[in-house]
């Protein structure tokens, strides 16, 4: 049994040695902004004194996380988008107008709701109005919905990705419709 064992973990630091030292390589060409053509064995090497700022390097987005498990090594639609990311909402009770519950349905996002003199009036009076009933639990749908869902489809939704802000109008059909 001891022997077994030894054998077994021989085994396994060997295999861990070999797959973190292996390097495969593929012939490619890749062709420079001044014209000239590179292979992928030129730019592996490790003399920092033959590397060049104009070499160029392809990207593989692809990442190994395990002996045969490879993960995008990029962003996924919902991280760089983060309204159409899927959520379901449950408001609290004392959450109790329109307001309070898109500032709770905002909070994990990031994303916060501007501030009122940057709104028009009919933003401020919904805002202020009761939450339906009907809207305190909401999904699964994207988070821009959620936010649409709550409004009403009279008005539209306006985001500021740098200063993660969202922000409501009137559309102008229900604005000439309505009008005092």
């Amino acid at each position: 049994m001891r022997r077994y064992v030894l054998y077994c973990c021989t085994l396994l630091i060997f295999t861990s040695c070999a797959q973190h030292n292996r390097i495969d390589l593929q012939q490619k060409d890749h062709q420079m902004s001044d014209g000239q053509s590179i292979k992928d064995t030129d730019l592996l090497e490790t003399n920092e004194s033959n590397i060049k700022v104009t070499d160029v390097v392809a990207f593989d987005p692809m990442t190994p996380v395990g002996r045969y498990s490879l993960v995008s090594a990029t962003p996924t639609e919902q991280q760089s988008e983060i309204l159409s990311v899927i959520v379901t909402v449950t408001m609290p009770e004392p959450i109790q107008t329109i307001g309070d519950a898109i500032r709770h349905v905002l909070k994990p996002s990031g994303y916060r709701l501007a501030r009122f003199n940057a709104q028009g009036p009919e933003v401020i009076q919904l805002l202020d109005r009761p939450l339906p009933q009907i809207h305190r639990k909401l999904g699964p749908m994207p988070l821009q919905d959620i936010l649409l869902t709550l409004v009403s489809p009279a008005f539209r939704l306006h985001t500021d990705p740098v200063h993660r802000l969202i922000a409501y109008d009137l559309k102008n059909d229900y604005m000439e419709e309505f009008a005092p």
